[in-house]
């Protein structure tokens, strides 16, 4: 009668996780009459590549762009299918975002009564994922790890390494270290359990190649179609040299002792990114080792033996992932991986206490994410109240945006050319098209200045009326002044919006 009674339980505990989750999510994403809210955050650069591949222009040769183009593809896909409105990154967001609580949930389940899972799940979706609704790449590769994780922690035989393998090949080709970081975990893992279960080195190798070579197989599968256009040289130097050269080496990177970063840590915001840091490590060091004071003292037929496996391997990929982004770190990358410590987070809390304040802490856990969730939500539904129909379609977002993208409206028609020089976020909403092949100069200051050069001859030959400047961008920390003196000399300023950002004209 027990046994029958916990798949009922874990199902009822699993609708309510992907009912809540939609839920909140729904709340987060659309105001109570329906109407999308206009996202944010570095999704739009995956939904102005989208854009370009729909008028036809090619990633790495028309368009600037150092990650694979698993995510780009998404989006398209999605377009495609549904149309290039604004409201669509919402529901990828939010069909994102539930998938990927429904499988914290389950391998959650696999550790940890029904309850806790669904706490776990709970703890993934409201302070991580649900406070950035930022549906980017990081994302939509550890959703691949996730379901790899998912596949091999029941039982490690031959066709679920193999499909693990394939989940972290399309993974690679949503972030390109993202697959072999969690493939390297799952690898090291199969060597340690071949210790633990005395199996032969034949088979622990043969295991490690069932690994890696679908991971290889599916991203070169995947990126067929590139490297036949474009050759795997030009894949290689924009997703692994410019990267090394240019991206990882950037001034966005933690530098501890920079009194940039310093003064960023007295903040709240950087205060959580530290203690998220400094906390995950501990978290996986701790899982280790009682892990191992499990393994001394359980019979190999004892199911708690099962469970400190599955433990142990959730650790190995969650540090593996760690180790990928602690050497050049920020807030995205970091809460994205920290998706297993999460859960192991709840499954050391869940074994650390008794009864009674398990209870007790539980309670309290779940009664802070309902007030972290209802402020999340009041405060979305409050503060973007501006409701503006524009040519992708109609959003709600906060009054100065609103404003801005009026003015914008009125002054451009779909399709039209417009380069905006500080960030990406006026191309789907007003369904216009970048020119050049620079997504835009802030992100791109560290990027080959024959970028920028080409850019100018692009803006110089094409007809664009447009370019959105921002002041910030004549600071000596960027080396646009021949860009600027470009802009002086063809265009002329005809309007400023109230956060700064100026609207040039072509003269």
């Amino acid at each position: 009668m027990i046994a029958g009674k916990r798949p009922a339980l874990g199902s009822y505990y699993g609708a309510g996780v992907l009912i809540g989750s939609c839920l909140y999510l729904c709340a987060n994403l659309f105001t109570l009459r329906g109407t999308p809210f206009l996202l944010g955050g570095d999704q739009a650069l995956f939904w102005m590549n989208a854009q370009r591949l729909l008028h036809g222009e090619l990633i790495y040769r028309d368009f600037l762009e150092f990650t694979p183009p698993g995510t780009d593809l998404i989006y398209l896909g999605a377009f495609e299918l549904l149309g290039s409105r604004i409201w669509v990154p919402n529901v990828v967001v939010l069909v994102l975002g539930v998938i990927l609580c429904w499988l914290s949930f389950r391998i959650a389940r696999l550790i940890m009564k029904p309850p806790h899972a669904a706490l776990a799940s709970a703890l993934l979706l409201v302070p991580d994922y649900g406070k950035m609704l930022n549906g980017t790449h990081h994302w939509f590769s550890v959703l691949a790890v996730m379901g790899a994780l998912a596949t091999v922690l029941q039982a490690r035989t031959p066709p679920r390494i193999v499909m693990a393998g394939i989940l972290l090949g399309v993974a690679t080709f949503c972030t390109q270290t993202r697959g072999p970081s969690a493939a390297v975990g799952i690898g090291a893992y199969l060597i340690w359990e071949r210790f633990q279960t005395q199996q032969s080195w034949s088979t622990c190798l043969k295991h490690e190649l069932l690994l890696f070579l679908p991971l290889v197989v599916t991203w070169g599968t995947l990126s067929g179609y590139f490297i036949a256009k474009l050759g795997f040289g030009q894949l290689w130097y924009f997703q692994v040299t410019y990267v090394l050269h240019y991206v990882t080496t950037g001034p966005n990177d933690l530098s501890i002792g920079s009194s940039e970063v310093l003064a960023w840590l007295k903040r709240p915001t950087g205060m959580l990114f530290l203690l998220v840091f400094l906390t995950l490590p501990v978290v996986y060091a701790l899982s280790v080792w009682k892990c191992r004071q499990r393994l001394r003292v359980r019979g190999s037929g004892d199911a708690a033996l099962v469970d400190a496996q599955r433990v142990m391997l959730l650790a190995f990929v969650g540090a593996a992932m760690y180790l990928e982004v602690a050497q050049s770190p920020n807030w995205i990358r970091l809460y994205c991986v920290a998706t297993p410590g999460i859960i192991l987070l709840v499954w050391l809390l869940t074994n650390a206490v008794t009864d009674t304040l398990r209870g007790y802490a539980t309670t309290v856990l779940l009664t802070g994410l309902i007030c972290i969730a209802a402020h999340q939500t009041w405060s979305r539904q409050v503060q973007q109240t501006m409701i503006e129909d524009l040519p992708a379609g109609r959003i709600a977002t906060a009054a100065s945006t609103g404003e801005k993208l009026a003015w914008l409206a009125r002054h451009t028609t779909p399709g039209q050319l417009l380069f905006e020089a500080r960030w990406v976020d006026l191309y789907l909403p007003l369904a216009l098209r970048n020119p050049v092949f620079t997504d835009m100069l802030e992100g791109g200051h560290n990027s080959r200045p024959e970028f920028v050069d080409f850019s100018l001859r692009q803006l110089e030959a094409k007809p664009v009326q447009y370019i959105i400047w921002a002041p910030r961008l004549e600071s000596p920390a960027y080396p646009f002044a021949k860009f600027r003196e470009f802009l002086t000399e063809r265009y002329q300023r005809v309007w400023t919006f109230p956060d700064q950002d100026e609207v040039w004209q072509r003269k």
